[in-house]
Order: structure tokens, then sequence, then C-alpha cells
């Protein structure tokens, strides 16, 4: 069963449908008039689109379709000029056109500038030379346009998945940047060998500032926490909302050892942070639990998350306010060496009273 294509999938789908449906015609009128040659190249570019449409639909292969399919345009239109000449040139236009929607800007510019001087010597032959200036003035401007429009496109598509991976809230990074951070640090990870750690943060009893000063100053908290991990953290390392009043920092290129040094001075801060209110008299302040888990090779993304958020959740167990981390550790067996987990918490007594 086919799925429904993507935002993505849909430029491509779409113009490899308008190719194959616009080319059939164009094939048998070729036949009719005896371009045999010509009417068998439209034939097969028709065919051609529709698999490519296909193959997009079924396996979701965008970019080499897209690239696939703006090579067998072109060409198709080169070929079609070279071969008959005359008034075929108008081919380009929507050829071009194609171009940018199917390629990158600057690769589209590419090779539309190739394009255009292959079939140049053509332009030439036609008999009027106002022909010629309106020919090449035409395709100049068209190619001019698409690129404008290309690079405004893009640039706007930049900007939407910029915003899309920031939470409006805190102004940090969301779940959806997290998750695919922690994809590009995992494989960075296996290829590079430097090791970085997860740190699950939850502000404890949020329910409770919710409940007695209202949501408005709920989320004041949590904008607090954001700008307190961010100043916090070194420039290397980044900082998430992952939900609710869950955050998360990845502490690039560092071991367990000083990424519990960063998490205890991160819950310290946190908990001498103060929060208003409405009225100075009114201040209060919160405290978090942290949760460590050093990344280990070859565990995804979600193995590495579920430690984390179990060590989190074995501080929130044991009193809140504390960070709570395994340790690896190698003990020796009847059969030889394995690995164990070691369990570790540590505890502000003083600030966990106050949490």
């Amino acid at each position: 069963m086919l799925r429904k294509p993507t935002l993505e999938e849909s430029p491509p789908i779409f113009l490899a449908g308008a190719g194959s449906i616009g080319l059939v015609p164009m094939s048998i009128y070729r036949f009719l008039e005896g371009s045999v040659l010509v009417g068998a190249i439209d034939l097969v570019a028709a065919v051609a689109f529709a698999a490519i449409a296909w193959a997009v639909v079924a396996k979701g292969a965008v970019r080499s379709a897209s690239i696939f399919m703006a090579a067998l345009a072109i060409g198709t239109a080169v070929t079609t000029v070279t071969i008959r000449g005359g008034y075929q040139i108008m081919w380009m236009f929507p050829a071009t056109v194609a171009l940018f929607y199917l390629l990158k800007p600057r690769e589209a510019a590419i090779t539309a500038t190739v394009a255009s001087l292959l079939v140049s010597p053509r332009v030439i032959e036609l008999a009027e030379i106002g022909h010629r200036v309106v020919f090449a003035g035409s395709l100049l401007v068209t190619v001019l346009l698409s690129i404008a429009f290309a690079f405004l496109v893009l640039e706007r598509t930049r900007a939407l998945e910029a915003t899309s991976l920031v939470d409006s809230l805190t102004g940090i990074g969301n779940r959806r940047a997290l998750d695919e951070a922690l994809e590009n640090e995992l494989k960075h990870s296996q290829r590079s060998g430097m090791s970085f750690v997860l740190l699950m943060i939850d502000i404890d009893f949020f329910k409770s500032v919710n409940d007695r000063y209202g949501h408005s100053v709920g989320d004041i908290v949590l904008k607090g926490v954001a700008s307190c991990l961010s100043s916090e953290v070194r420039p290397a390392d980044s900082c998430y909302r992952a939900g609710g009043e869950e955050f998360v920092v990845i502490a690039h290129g560092v071991q367990l050892s000083v990424a519990r040094l960063m998490a205890e001075r991160l819950r310290a801060a946190i908990s001498e942070a103060t929060h208003e209110p409405g009225h100075k008299s009114d201040s209060f302040s919160v405290t978090a639990s942290f949760g460590l888990a050093e990344y280990r090779p070859p565990e995804t993304r979600d193995q590495l998350y579920r430690r984390a958020d179990k060590a989190l959740y074995i501080a929130k167990d044991n009193g809140r306010n504390q960070l709570h981390f395994f340790e690896r550790t190698a003990s020796l067996s009847g059969t030889g060496m394995y690995e164990i987990d070691t369990d570790h918490s540590l505890v502000d007594c003083d600030a966990s009273s106050r949490g």
C-alpha cells in the first residue's frame, strides 16, 4: 500500500506526473508527423517520468529522483532542439524552470547555462535576427527569475526549519532539535571515538508552582531555568526543552567524570536563582533533579535516552534536587571480565530540604 507523499516529495511527484502526461500526446504527434526518433525520445522520457514518480511515492528517494528527473528534462529538451531545431527551442523554457524546482539553485543555474550553450548553434540558425534576440533574452530572463525565486524559497525554507527547531517559550532547542542533535552526535562519536554525556533535567514539584502561582508564573520559571542552563553550559554544549518541565543538555566531547561536575554546577545555579510571581516579597526558588548517561557505542539514541531517564527517575525517587548516574565498572567472574552498572547519587542535603 502506497503511503501519502510528504511536503518535500510533492514537487518532484507533481513535475514527474506533469512531464509524463504532457509528453505522451507529444510523442503521438511526433510519430504521426513522421518524426520517429524524436517521438521515441518523448515516449521514453514519459515512461521515465512515470517511473520516477512511482519511485518517490514508494521509496521516498527525493534527492536522487530529483537529480535524475532534472537530467531527463533538460536532456530531452536539448536533444529535441538539436535534432529538430526551429521552434523546438521553446521546450527550453519549461525544462529550465523545472531545473530550479528539482535542484539546488547553484546546481540549476550551472545546468541551465550549459544547456543554453549546447542549443546556441540552433538559436543562431533562426532565420531572423529578431527571433534570436527574443529567444536569447527570454531564456536569460527565465533563468534569472528562476534563480531569484529559487533563492527566495531556499531562504524561507531555512527560516521555517530554524523556527521549527526552537521551543517557542524558552528560545532553546525543542524535542525535534534534540532528536536530530542526538543522531548527529551518535554518528560523530562512532566515527571519532569521542565520548559525550546526556544530562536529563526535571524541575522538582513544578506542578505545585503552577497550582500556587498560575501557569503564567510557571512559564516564567521555565524561561528562567532555560536561561540558567544556556548561560552556565560551555559554548560547545547544547540545551533543549524536551517537553513540559523537562530539559536536556548534550555535553560534547566529555566523559562522565567531567559531566558530573557540570551537572552539579547547573543544579546549584538553578537552586540559587529566584523567580518573582509579581511582588519581590513573594520571590521563590526551584530545584531540579538530574539523570546522567554517557554514550556507549553502539547503543541507539533511544537506548541512551532511556538510561538517562532511568537515572533521572532514581534521582527524583531518592528525594529530588540531586543528580544520579550509572558508572560502568569491570568485575571478575568465573568466566572472565564483565561490565556492570554502579549506582551513584550525589545529594545536596541543605538544598534538598528546601525542595
